[in-house]
């Protein structure tokens, strides 16, 4: 996958996992006091506690009577009735029948319980109270004849119990315990929460965070969507690997913390985030990445407008305060604006949100404290960030461009003459990368340092001979020729041990292409040595950026106009320099147009004009 491509996927799972981070605004715990009046802006139903609602389970299963089901009982009458016309009157048979048949059609039941039964009848459930049923106990004892006809026509049935009993609990059992009616106030500030005012913020959690908490996880996956799409589409415009380093863990971190602790909601780590990133790439890119955590911040906050105003107001000062700031000694600067522009924020959002002198006072004081701590953290950890990614930022490139720096100090100390030629060349190089556009400081510290490794036996460069003879008039061409492009291979190795930013070593490594030494290779040629022209070839490779260009061009007329007097010498030294680059093909790979040629000579001629100014003679003290 490409690099780009992986950046851009890592930023849009990053805000896709905020949606695991949704924050209820009803954190609270018994016996709390209440930060804030919360009143009902709807109905809120309060349900009972799990042991209440269990009890009354329990009481109205307890309740339940028991359920009988009719048994049929004709044909045992039929048949008693046939064994009794035979021993007594048919009549009076059947007088004892129909008076049989009366009790056993009201119902008979044994044993006859207290109370009421239910009895189940064609599908329904029916309520008989118990003094309308007879037992056949009751009545053989008023007339033991009818013993023979009575049975019980009722009998219990536990399956019935069972279905009538759920009913009963669906019908008499609630999990109410009473409503809110809009208006009411739930709870007031500085009131101590008990069980019952905890039991309906509960509810009213219940009711206003389902919503929130859907919206939010929505609101997470629409913004990592859209943010794919917008990076997919536009690749130059993904953020740096340590950007997106910088704001995956910033973002998830703060989220982190916020759902795990009861912090207050103006604690952020979003100043950090944009002084990094602002610096790492852009202040824009910093800004948009911060508002994407400002607004989900703010939705996981009750839907607060306060804080995206909040945050992102802090996240932008921070940003614009690093183009503005540019050495360590503003970090105290960049704090009190940024805590500025926090509380005026809270200021400014005040009227419109219930903030008393007290939430006023709180809110100031952890914006001046989140200021301190992210530019203290961005001290700290912008180095680390620069190294873990091998990324230079501005601030490191201009403490680079200082003379005290430990490689230009000791390069004016061992080669002087070396050192004055390579601010010539950063000067030039800053000059020649302006007229075109390209990044004037990696221009101008790649003049500064192109050279450093002729700190390697500098006596053997022509620039820190003065008032010394020529070494190489001792020695062979082939030998001089590999101790000047040795310079080359030193200055790589001592630029890593310095930890020079990469865009440096590459300027150092391409500043003379695979240009051949001719001086050295016409005094062996002049001298009949069997060589080759391999052997005085610098190894490359060729410049590939604007700003290795640029510096290749700066070294080679500078070295070359030394001679010159004039302006007009100046100028046709470098027009020579410059065509011979381009004919030799050292600038093929590298996108200059004959235009940007132009402008840079143009711009390298008032440069070297500056160096090469002759002055006046002044008269003596006796004159």
């Amino acid at each position: 996958m490409d690099s780009r491509v992986l950046r851009a996927v890592v930023i849009s799972l990053t805000v896709a996992l905020s949606s695991l981070f949704f924050r209820s605004p009803f954190r609270f715990k018994i016996n709390q006091v209440s930060p804030k009046t919360i009143i009902a802006d709807r109905e809120i139903t309060v349900e009972k506690p799990r042991e209440e609602y269990v009890r009354d389970s329990i009481r109205i299963v307890s309740e339940v009577p028991p359920v009988y089901r009719p048994i049929p009982f004709m044909q045992h009458v039929e048949r008693t009735y046939d064994s009794l016309v035979k021993i007594i009157n048919p009549k009076r048979a059947r007088e004892l029948k129909e008076k049989a048949l009366t009790y056993l059609q009201r119902g008979v039941i044994s044993p006859k319980p207290s109370g009421t039964v239910v009895v189940y009848e064609n599908g329904n459930f029916k309520l008989v109270p118990t003094d309308v049923l007879r037992s056949p106990s009751e009545i053989c004892l008023e007339n033991d004849t009818l013993c023979a006809f009575i049975v019980p026509t009722l009998v219990p049935d536990s399956s019935l119990w069972k279905v009538y009993a759920r009913r009963m609990l669906e019908e008499n059992l609630s999990r109410v315990d009473y409503v809110v009616n809009p208006g009411e106030i739930i709870v007031s500030k500085g009131q101590i929460i008990d069980s019952s005012a905890y039991r309906v913020l509960k509810a009213y959690e219940e009711v206003m965070v389902k919503p929130r908490r859907l919206a939010y996880t929505l609101l997470s996956l629409m913004m990592a969507l859209v943010l794919l799409i917008i990076f997919y589409s536009r690749k130059w415009d993904v953020p740096s690997g340590a950007s997106v380093f910088v704001f995956s863990v910033g973002h998830l971190l703060e989220l982190t913390l916020h759902y795990f602790l009861s912090l207050p909601p103006f604690v952020t780590l979003m100043p950090f985030v944009a002084l990094s990133v602002g610096v790492l790439d852009t202040p824009t890119m910093a800004i948009g990445l911060s508002l994407i955590t400002s607004v989900i911040r703010g939705v996981s906050y009750d839907f607060s407008l306060l804080l995206p105003l909040y945050i992102g107001s802090m996240a932008s000062a921070s940003a614009f305060s690093v183009k503005f700031f540019k050495r360590r000694s503003h970090y105290f600067f960049i704090a009190v604006i940024v805590a500025i522009f926090g509380v005026a924020s809270v200021l400014v959002s005040a009227p419109f949100v219930d903030m008393g002198r007290e939430d006023l006072v709180l809110a100031a004081v952890i914006t001046g404290v989140v200021s301190i701590v992210s530019v203290g953290l961005y001290a700290v950890l912008i180095p680390v960030i620069e190294a873990m990614f091998r990324r230079t930022t501005e601030l490191s490139y201009i403490e680079l461009a200082s003379l005290n720096h430990p490689l230009l100090k000791e390069l004016s100390e061992k080669a002087p003459g070396t050192f004055a030629h390579s601010i010539i060349v950063g000067n030039m190089a800053e000059a020649g990368a302006r007229a075109i556009g390209a990044n004037e400081t990696i221009a101008k510290l790649g003049g500064y340092y192109h050279d450093i490794g002729k700190l390697h036996n500098p006596e053997y460069f022509i620039e820190n001979q003065t008032g010394r003879s020529n070494p190489h008039d001792k020695l062979d061409p082939v030998k001089s020729a590999q101790i000047i492009i040795s310079h080359v291979k030193k200055g790589v190795e001592l630029a890593k041990k310095y930890r020079l930013p990469q865009e440096i070593i590459d300027i150092i490594r391409t500043h003379h292409g695979d240009t051949l030494l001719w001086p050295f290779y016409k005094k062996a040629k002049d001298l009949g040595l069997p060589v080759k022209e391999e052997q005085f070839r610098y190894p490359g490779p060729r410049p590939r950026t604007p700003e290795e260009a640029i510096v290749m061009l700066a070294d080679s007329s500078e070295a070359a106009s030394r001679s010159a007097e004039t302006e007009e010498e100046i100028r046709k030294i470098v027009d020579a320099v410059f065509e011979q680059r381009v004919k030799e093909g050292q600038l093929d790979l590298v996108p200059l147009s004959r235009r940007d040629l132009a402008q840079i000579k143009e711009a390298f001629i008032p440069i070297i004009l500056t160096f090469r100014h002759q002055r006046p003679k002044y008269p003596s003290p006796d004159e």
